[in-house]
């Protein structure tokens, strides 16, 4: 008797986990399918990081040689400038002497 209530509660208990194991392998299958999308992901990332990282190093490169370029333009265009004020004082003195000379001329008449 004890043997056929044991046959019996595993014959439940068989009947019961059934569906339960069933949905085990559809979880697993499930787990299985994300972690090799999770692998590719992690790969595809893996392959950006060191694409970006050479990118930003071209860019950096790039931005030095511009910077490079506008520094010395800055550096002629204020050696210009400077040119030009000293020259715009030496006519300035010519201008402020002519005016006093045409000024004593005109006395003089």
């Amino acid at each position: 008797m004890e043997n056929d209530i044991l046959k019996g509660i595993r014959d439940i208990l068989k009947y019961e986990l059934e569906p339960i194991k069933k949905q085990l392998q559809k979880n697993t299958i499930i787990l299985e399918e994300l972690k090799s999308k999770i692998d590719i992901v992690v790969e595809v990332q893996g392959s950006h990081i060191g694409q970006n990282e050479k990118e930003h190093i071209q860019i950096m490169k790039s931005l030095s040689e511009k910077v490079e370029v506008i520094e010395l333009a800055v550096k002629d265009t204020s050696k210009d400038v400077k040119e030009l004020k000293q020259k715009f004082e030496k006519v300035e003195r010519v201008t402020i002497q002519n005016t006093y000379d045409v000024a004593y001329l005109k006395s003089v008449k």
